[in-house]
């Protein structure tokens, strides 16, 4: 199975460690320390994808004035480049860390882009089985960019998951994907509550699948709803959230479409890849071994 997974705001995602919370306004911390990796959601999924030896390509939009990271990352995990180099750079994100307590800052992407002009995102996808479309829009591609993409590869036979939210997401749940993975909060514009109690997420499970055939809807760090079952996620030393549900995602379709795996064995490997996605800085892949370690010890 080859997997495509489009990504219209990708990220170099830094995160700058605090040795201690800030106390008030003008505060100065020096020599703080800092990583960075590149990443946003589809990004980080095609990363974890070929980091367990699927086949993957990986495209959407990219900044020409600083694509070169990207370029190294695809190419050292062996990732297809199907990006689309579009005038000025990719934005920057920053998740600053304390000991207790974080705030992430997310940038706009390609804020000066006004239309897609006759680009063709989609074009990458040719030869792939799994499109996985994942991640925030610029507002270039306007609110039923994803229920079109859904539309057209889906019609070429290729199984969609998408994972948006708000209206994009709303608009490309109508287009009926294969798999869609909204977090608790995200459930709202699309069942009109927020699931809290376990009867509230079978709830918007059975409302969701009238439209599409699989849901997750991820608790956090409890674990996530895999079509109305839970799985409890492992415990963790957190250290950054950026990509765990990426990488929570990415396991599923890895091991789902991929590996055939059952929903059950699916859903536990899954949890397990999330929480392990938790322990590293930047939204780096944990190590697989350590994934399955946190998967036996449930």
């Amino acid at each position: 199975m080859k997997y495509f997974c489009l990504c219209m705001s990708p990220a170099i995602d830094a995160t700058v460690t605090l040795p201690c919370a800030p106390k008030g306004e003008g505060e100065i911390f020096k020599d703080v320390a800092e990583e960075e990796n590149v990443g946003g959601k589809a990004v980080n999924v095609a990363r974890w994808l070929a980091l367990r030896g699927a086949e993957v390509a990986c495209g959407g939009l990219l900044g020409e004035d600083n694509a070169r990271p990207f370029e190294k990352e695809l190419s050292k995990y062996g990732m297809e480049d199907r990006f689309v180099r579009v005038a000025g750079a990719t934005r920057r994100n920053e998740m600053v860390v304390w000991p207790g307590g974080s705030m992430k800052l997310n940038r706009a992407a390609f804020p000066l882009l006004k239309s897609l002009g006759g680009i063709d995102c989609l074009a990458g996808a040719a030869g792939c089985g799994v499109a996985v479309l994942s991640g925030s829009l610029p507002k270039c591609c306007g609110k039923a960019f994803y229920a079109d993409c859904v539309r057209a590869l889906k019609a070429k036979g290729v199984t969609v998951v998408l994972d948006a939210s708000g209206e994009a997401m709303r608009l490309g749940v109508e287009a009926g994907p294969d798999l869609i993975k909204p977090n608790a909060e995200e459930c709202e514009p699309l069942v009109g509550f927020v699931p809290k109690a376990p009867e509230d997420f079978r709830k918007a499970t059975a409302m969701l699948r009238e439209k599409v055939e699989h849901v997750i809807i991820s608790d956090g760090g409890a674990g996530a709803w895999f079509d109305g079952e839970f799985a409890a996620a492992p415990r963790v030393d957190v250290a950054d959230t950026t990509a765990a549900g990426d990488t929570l995602l990415a396991e599923f379709c890895w091991r789902a479409f991929g590996e055939s795996a059952d929903a059950s064995s699916a859903a536990r490997w899954s949890v397990a890849a999330g929480s392990a996605a938790c322990t590293m800085p930047g939204g780096a892949p944990p190590s697989a071994a350590f994934v399955e370690k946190l998967k036996n010890e449930r």
